[in-house]
């Protein structure tokens, strides 16, 4: 049985193709059409996954969101918006979106994203792992080489990292990374995510992380949790 969605959408026909498209792929889905009724879903129904328009006509998706992550630190929620600004991008991820969809969307794409979403927040994941002979300690922004000395790490480099050794059989390309992190700099571009990689490969070794040419990275050395 898949996760159970709650889609917050005043759109009708968007709406009840987004509710039947997901019902055929077996998931159990609420629908809801203001901000008000959805909160009043959410605490009803604590469903897996939220999917949540910017734009509602009784309140901006924004403060559901914060309601959300007020109720359940743990439920995962993505904004679908016609319009989006990076300003607008930076509060929805600093709030804890977990991806930014613009309209129009193909379908498809939207299911492959909400898997990704549920396979990664249903798994358990750890603050410190163990890679070949390196430590990984993402609570402490850290990681210790084999002779036991630290090589500080920023917030945004953890958060990339974090994010690399979630799903290590994907290649995240650029543009999904920056979908995924926002970090120091209130504006990141592609060449922030080079170099946070070139930080990371001097800290864990050249070979812990795969460029695939024209496509993106990949976390391709061995990981395990440390007790």
């Amino acid at each position: 049985m898949k996760p159970s969605v709650m889609i917050v959408e005043d759109d009708e026909s968007l709406g009840e193709t987004l509710r039947e498209r997901l019902v055929k792929e077996g998931y159990k889905v609420f629908w809801s059409k203001t901000a008000a009724d959805s909160k009043v879903l959410f605490l009803e129904k604590k469903p897996n996954l939220v999917i949540l328009d910017l734009r509602l006509p009784d309140e901006n998706g924004f403060h559901v969101a914060e309601f959300i992550k007020k109720e359940s630190k743990d439920t995962p929620f993505l904004f679908l918006t016609a319009q989006a600004g990076a300003q607008e991008r930076l509060k929805g991820f600093e709030l804890g979106a977990v991806e930014f969809i613009p309209k129009p969307f193909h379908l498809k794409e939207l299911l492959i994203r909400l898997e990704r979403v549920i396979r990664i927040s249903q798994k358990p994941f750890g603050k410190k792992w163990i890679s070949g002979s390196f430590e990984i300690h993402l609570d402490s922004f850290a990681v210790k080489s084999p002779a036991g000395e630290l090589f500080p790490l920023s917030k945004r480099d953890c958060a990339l990292l974090e994010l690399l050794i979630s799903e290590a059989d994907h290649v995240w390309s650029r543009n999904e990374i920056l979908d995924q992190i926002v970090g120091e700099d209130a504006f990141p571009t592609q060449r922030t995510i080079d170099n946070a990689i070139v930080r990371l490969r001097e800290a864990l070794g050249e070979s812990s992380i795969r460029n695939v040419r024209g496509v993106g990275y990949q976390w391709v050395a061995p990981l395990s949790p440390l007790n």
